[in-house]
């Protein structure tokens, strides 16, 4: 279904989840390849389902622009590209130029009639997926990557050919609907162990917000219960959790779940709301004998009882850690093992790491590895990635 206003040209179409799931991974593939080596695995995150969508619905929406009135993609995507260029974000007045330029283009342009929604789908949902790759690039890179301002010029250039597309020109690229029927299997997903008779599954959900001054990516840890509970986020492991106390202590972290097919309905007592978590997966736990090795970095200071504000962790296979804190400024670092109360031995257990410091301190955390590979995982609350060698 097309929506026309013909006073003033405007053209909107309306999204097929079906077209925009098969638009989506088409792109991404493309894109893919192009994305920087350190930022492709955060990346994947955002483009792994239609949610990426819902964080430009929500940019629109916010100034009251119609999502998918043409002038409005293009706004965006322009924004974004030329944010990402000039490494700054916009002022709303200089988006508000750009979104109003951009609708006086398409107002003076006789965009005719287009032969169905899915054409104009086509042509424009690419836009979106586009734009939110450069603003979650330049976002993870601090906007402070040439390599991502060249990316964005290249988009950026073909706005022009973009807007001035006739209705047979966009017509011609209609294709038909791809909709995936494969689904996935209990048999090909990490089984759980057996942490705990009372927990049913451990969870991961890449949680991005977003609005036109950059995109904010958090990977969010959830044990979901048996009993229909669901925890956001542990630090304590869970064999010893007290879960009494933590609902007097962290009510907010406490919801409740029902699984529908791959779906899973989490309701919020505190908002009276129910969610639909669309997508997401299971954590890994240590199996025996596993070991980390490496240096690993967290975006948010670790602490604990025998040390605070670490950023930096080194992991050998002998089972000893040691962690740089911000005392250690920007100085080259390298980790000493022994004699150091930063340091010691640590111990992985299914969902939980010990560690134990050289002046006896002895404490423990969650541990969860992500799903794809073992340099990524959680102790505490804290996601870790590999350092940059």
């Amino acid at each position: 279904m097309l929506f026309f206003s013909f006073g003033y040209s405007q053209v909107s179409y309306q999204p097929n989840d079906a077209l925009r799931n098969s638009i989506r991974k088409q792109v991404w593939q493309e894109l893919k390849l192009k994305t920087p080596k350190k930022q492709r695995f955060m990346a994947s995150l955002v483009f792994n389902s239609n949610e990426c969508f819902k964080l430009y619905d929500k940019a629109a929406q916010q100034r009251n622009w119609k999502p998918y009135e043409l002038h409005t993609v293009t706004a965006f995507y322009q924004v974004i590209l030329e944010e990402a260029i000039a490494g700054r974000n916009y002022s709303e007045e200089e988006i508000k130029k750009v979104y109003e330029s951009n609708k006086t283009k398409y107002q003076n342009k006789a965009i005719g009639a287009i032969s169905s929604s899915n054409a104009l789908q086509e042509n424009y949902d690419p836009l979106i997926v586009k734009a939110l790759w450069i603003a979650t690039l330049d976002d993870l890179t601090k906007q402070n990557s040439n390599e991502v301002k060249e990316l964005a010029k290249s988009l950026l250039e073909v706005v022009p050919e973009i807007i001035n597309k006739n209705s047979s020109e966009i017509a011609s690229k209609e294709k038909p609907i791809i909709i995936e029927t494969k689904s996935k299997t209990q048999k090909d997903e990490p089984q759980l162990s057996n942490v705990s008779n009372n927990v049913e599954d451990i969870i991961m959900r890449t949680v991005t917000l977003y609005g036109l001054n950059g995109v904010y990516i958090k990977n969010e840890i959830s044990v979901l219960y048996s009993n229909g509970e669901v925890y956001t986020n542990p630090t304590a492991p869970l064999n010893n959790f007290n879960i009494a106390k933590s609902k007097i202590e962290k009510p907010k972290r406490w919801r409740t779940w029902k699984r529908n097919g791959a779906i899973l309905k989490v309701y919020d007592p505190r908002k009276q709301k129910t969610y639909e978590w669309k997508k997401w997966f299971k954590v890994r736990s240590a199996s025996v004998g596993f070991k980390l090795s490496g240096k690993y970095n967290t975006s948010d200071a670790f602490g604990g009882s025998a040390v605070i504000n670490a950023s930096t962790v080194v992991f050998d296979k002998q089972g000893r850690f040691a962690w740089k804190t911000i005392k250690g400024g920007n100085t080259a670092w390298k980790p000493i093992f022994s004699k150091n109360n930063s340091a010691g031995t640590y111990h992985l257990n299914d969902y939980k790491i010990t560690l134990k410091y050289n002046n006896g301190v002895v404490e423990s955390f969650f541990f969860g590895l992500y799903p794809k590979d073992d340099e990524h995982f959680v102790i505490g609350a804290n996601h870790f990635v590999p350092a940059e060698k």
